[in-house]
């Protein structure tokens, strides 16, 4: 056992610093080992460009008032005059990376609740079927509809008369519907809208609008899943959680092993650094003669002595470095004084038996 101690004397600092360089490599490693393992699982994300062109013409009845048999985009239309709407829907897309698709044009009618916006009644039907293939890069869709206008503007009629409905508003959406799934990288995005008609349902004049604002964002995430970039993150998390119970573990040894003198120097040097204001160094040595000798067991007594009295607190240490006394001489000759020295700490933990006696002479050899 005495060997052990005296190779842990013979050895402590080196062992410190060896154990300090292991603790950063090892927190250096784990940083990486997590940021790695981060990087391999974080998102990706691949972007495609589109160009939509929706156009449309109202096709009307016969009637006594219009020449032409149809109106343009971008007028009022009279509900009851409309036979129906040929829209065209012309939309490119593209990707860099080989790409299944689908596509339909869909045909959804709804009456909404007017105070609250909420949805009554719903239906919808594919004006065009499910077309799917294989591409890369550009992709150019174009469809022509006929929209059976009166059929869903009838629909919604006998709907809303049959329940007696009153304060509700009725419209007709046309979209293009389209989903792309990657084929050798794992990104899918489906069922987006990518253009949409909007047709009010009434007897009254009508405006169609188109709307292109319908996609949320261009970017499609590539989804990855990699068993080494986990096991790398959770071998950092690991080994951060055992460095850190290592650096417990040193700090333990440290005050374990702290050297008599060392523990002499801290507290020194955390008493002069709090109170390094209410203390002045003396060079040479105190004369004690003649005065009454009070000892105070702790620091904390001598500042409330000093407050008391208003005066000041002298330090004294001897030339060997291993005695310092902190004093305050009053007018009325005594000395009240707090003394740490290296042998009292060593007697603290029952070093130097012999020794035991002389608790209260350090002072006289300051």
């Amino acid at each position: 056992m005495r060997k052990i101690k005296e190779w842990i004397e013979d050895n402590r600092k080196s062992s410190i610093n060896v154990g300090i360089v292991i603790l950063v490599v090892i927190l250096i490693i784990s940083i990486l080992f997590i940021r790695i393992g981060l990087n391999k699982n974080r998102k990706k994300y691949v972007q495609y460009s589109d160009n939509k062109n929706l156009e449309f013409k109202v096709m009307l009845k016969q009637n006594e008032y219009y020449k032409n048999p149809y109106l343009e985009k971008g007028n009022q239309y009279i509900a009851n005059l409309i036979e129906n709407i040929n829209a065209d829907f012309n939309y490119n897309f593209n990707l860099n990376h080989e790409y299944e698709y689908n596509y339909k044009v869909i045909a959804t009618v709804e009456v909404l609740e007017e105070k609250n916006n909420k949805s009554v009644y719903t239906f919808s039907e594919d004006l065009v079927g499910e077309k799917t293939g294989i591409n890369e890069g550009n992709l150019e869709i174009a469809e022509n509809i006929n929209i059976d206008f009166n059929k869903y503007n009838n629909l919604i009629k006998q709907f809303v008369s049959t329940y007696d409905l009153k304060n509700v508003s009725s419209k007709l959406n046309v979209d293009l519907k389209m989903g792309v799934k990657g084929t050798n990288q794992k990104f899918s995005k489906q069922d987006f809208k990518v253009m949409s008609l909007e047709v009010p349902l009434t007897t009254n004049t009508i405006a169609i609008d188109t709307n292109y604002d319908l996609a949320e964002s261009n970017l499609i995430e590539v989804k990855q899943y990699s068993t080494v970039g986990k096991v790398m993150t959770i071998a950092g998390v690991c080994m951060v959680i055992v460095d850190a119970l290592c650096a417990v573990a040193l700090v333990v040894f440290v005050k374990k092993t702290e050297t008599d003198e060392e523990k002499y120097n801290n507290e020194l040097r955390k008493i002069i650094s709090n109170y390094d204001s209410c203390i002045s160094k003396l060079d040479d040595d105190f004369n004690m003669k003649g005065y009454q000798i009070l000892k105070v067991q702790k620091f904390a007594d001598l500042l409330e002595i000093r407050d008391t009295m208003q005066l000041p607190i002298i330090m004294i240490e001897n030339k060997e470095k291993s005695v310092t006394c902190f004093a305050i001489p009053t007018p009325s000759k005594i000395l009240y004084f707090y003394s740490i020295s290296i042998k009292q700490y060593a007697l603290s933990v029952g070093k130097n038996d012999e020794d035991k006696e002389m608790r209260n002479v350090d002072e006289q050899k300051v």
